[in-house]
């Protein structure tokens, strides 16, 4: 089609009517889109960044010897309670009961139950844990409510992983609850030191059925997270 003018004929394109988008908008759009694009791409790195950050774990190695302690072994998916659900979370022992596993055992380390001094087991702790509401919905322990459901009980929730601080907990007589990924970098995984032989920490592992004592190395040696539950004052 031509737009007539003056009785002459001439193409749309000679006149001065604007036809689709102009041209400033385009421009005006992409610039936006730009910009929106660098936003969430600086966004998802800062993450990234502060994540992996967070993550790092410490390579440990102990500098002095200390006599393995004589722990009761939990392992978490032992049939008497392997089922059993972390509170009111969806989660059980068996899958998600390392971090109620290593407690128990470093309970049973100052003679269980203040009243009994017999060795409370770990499904008991976590019907006891769920009872008072130690867990959150995540199955998750709360580490302040955890304070309230041991009368007697101390709680050490470490802000960083001090290799010197494991040591010195050791040489006191008690027993880091440290976090590690699975076979080095596999999933979350809570154990509890107990000692040192041939120049490596030895742990008891939930994970371990026989109950035997398990070499850190079996997960990289390297530590995330530390904690320390402990009765008596020694």
């Amino acid at each position: 089609m031509h737009a007539p003018v003056c009785g002459i004929f001439v193409p749309h394109w000679k006149t001065k009517r604007k036809v689709g988008v102009p041209l400033k908008t385009w421009k005006r759009t992409y610039i936006i889109l730009l910009i929106l694009c660098a936003l969430i791409l600086g966004a998802a790195i800062a993450i990234k960044f502060l994540c992996s950050g967070r993550d790092k774990g410490v390579f440990i190695q102990p500098k002095g010897t200390y006599p393995p302690a004589m722990v009761t072994a939990f392992y978490q998916k032992d049939g008497r309670w392997a089922d059993d659900k972390l509170g009111d979370s969806p989660y059980t022992m068996g899958r998600s009961g390392c971090l109620t596993c290593c407690i128990a055992s470093a309970l049973s380390a100052d003679g269980g139950s203040s009243d009994t001094k017999e060795t409370v087991s770990a499904g008991q702790w976590n019907q006891i844990f769920g009872e008072a509401g130690v867990y959150n919905a995540s199955g998750d322990i709360v580490w302040g409510r955890l304070s309230d459901a041991l009368e007697e009980g101390k709680v050490l929730v470490a802000s960083s992983v001090d290799p010197e601080e494991i040591e010195k907990l050791l040489s006191q007589g008690r027993y880091p609850i440290v976090k590690v990924k699975v076979g080095g970098n596999g999933a979350g995984h809570w154990v509890l030191l107990v000692g040192s032989r041939d120049g490596e920490y030895l742990c008891m592992d939930p994970l371990e059925p026989s109950g035997e004592l398990a070499p850190l190395s079996r997960h990289g040696s390297v530590v995330y997270r530390m904690r320390c539950v402990y009765v008596n004052e020694r």
